[in-house]
């Protein structure tokens, strides 16, 4: 069974046309897409609902947990043997799925690239930019991961045997794709394929910023002093 999980805050804008592009490529059964909302106070839910589709189901928001959190809560709920982590305002591209199931029987985690999508000078134009791998490049290895975070979330598949070694998530980690990734690293075999599958929308809106983050030098140190405590620390890792 497949499961796309999906981490959902004041996304009605874009979740439509995302949504249609993930349910377009999966199939009629054995298939879910998981979305946990954060306290949405748009029209999110209401535009996720109007799909009246059997494969979505919705977990109402429980408090304000933040993105890593409430992606945690997604996989959780989670039934596949095959999981897809989605944001709410991208694109997938035609053949995704199919072409990340297939090279999943010969790994345990794929990791694909993306195409960026910028809002032009009118708001309904959007135009593709460069490809997230040479924003976010993604090369193996703990450490270099652990250092400079080469996993985007929205480009990220595993097999339930990642999510369960990577479960509880720890508190005060920077982000959930990293922390799953660097499991990854460590535990299974990593796959990467280095095409675009998906267009990742930059907006003012977006909850992650790929690209140079706004932290300090301080909160950087924090986060991955956090990483290291959780790898040698946590009861599953």
């Amino acid at each position: 069974m497949i499961s796309v999980c999906m981490a959902t805050y004041n996304g009605g804008k874009f979740i439509r046309e995302q949504l249609e592009s993930i349910l377009s490529q999966l199939p009629a059964d054995e298939a879910e897409v998981v979305v946990a909302d954060d306290g949405s106070t748009d029209d999110t839910l209401q535009v996720v609902g109007s799909f009246k589709d059997v494969r979505i189901r919705i977990l109402p928001a429980e408090g304000h947990l933040g993105p890593v959190h409430n992606f945690e809560r997604a996989l959780r709920a989670a039934k596949g043997d095959v999981l897809f982590l989605a944001d709410q305002d991208d694109i997938w591209l035609p053949g995704k799925v199919e072409r990340v199931v297939e090279e999943l029987k010969s790994c345990d985690l794929i990791l694909h690239d993306a195409y960026m999508l910028y809002q032009g000078e009118a708001p309904s134009v959007w135009n593709r930019g460069k490809r997230m791998c040479e924003i976010r490049p993604y090369k193996p290895g703990v450490f270099r991961n652990w250092f400079m975070n080469g996993f985007t979330g929205c480009c990220m598949a595993f097999r339930r045997t990642v999510l369960e070694k990577g479960l509880p998530f720890p508190k005060n980690i920077p982000m959930h794709d990293q922390w799953i990734g660097i499991v990854g690293e460590c535990f299974f075999k990593v796959g990467y394929i280095s095409e675009p599958l998906i267009e990742y929308r930059q907006h003012s809106g977006t909850a992650t910023h790929i690209g140079n983050s706004p932290a300090g030098i301080l909160q950087k140190i924090k986060w991955r002093l956090n990483l290291l405590k959780a790898l040698i620390f946590s009861s599953n890792v």
